[in-house]
């Protein structure tokens, strides 16, 4: 399961090695439960490192910006899509999909959600980050029995901030 959740080779070192540092955590876990809130808060850590490296290589100095302005940039800069996040990638077939089932099945619905954005998923996942990693940051304990949709979300991240390799 953690090794599903490995980054591809054009993630830059210094961020590669915040994510296997919480990689590594996730897995020690398994043997010690409390080090679960660790790997949490080194994933957080690795995410904020990636969107400072991507802002340097677009030639922003990350001093001047928090990370909720850094986050904000990555989504008005289209760095983060829905279709690049494995959770979400196939969410409009799924949902005609799903729709296509209902009609066979004589159960006639329209979609109520609307059409589907291009960054929907990316900026409730940037919410979501803000606010656990600023949990973390500040002390409160966040402890879950599984971080894989955590660790998922973060790679996949990390690694549409970078072109593949």
């Amino acid at each position: 399961m953690i090794d599903r959740c490995a980054l591809h080779g054009g993630v830059p070192v210094d961020v590669w090695q915040h994510y296997e540092n919480a990689r590594n955590t996730w897995l020690y876990a398994f043997f010690n439960y409390r080090l679960l809130q660790v790997a949490l808060m080194q994933v957080h850590v690795a995410g904020e490192a990636a969107i400072k490296a991507r802002a340097k290589l677009e030639g922003l100095d990350t001093n001047k910006f928090t990370l909720k302005e850094l986050l904000n940039m990555a989504l008005e800069r289209r760095w983060l899509l829905d279709v690049n996040f494995e959770m979400v990638a196939d969410r409009a077939e799924r949902e005609a999909e799903h729709l296509e089932m209902l009609r066979y099945m004589g159960v006639p619905r329209e979609p109520f959600v609307g059409p589907l954005h291009e960054q929907d998923y990316a900026k409730g996942l940037v919410e979501a980050f803000r606010k656990i990693r600023n949990a973390l940051a500040h002390g409160e304990v966040v402890l879950k029995p599984n971080l894989s949709w955590e660790f998922l979300a973060v790679r996949d991240l990390i690694n549409q901030l970078f072109q593949r390799q």
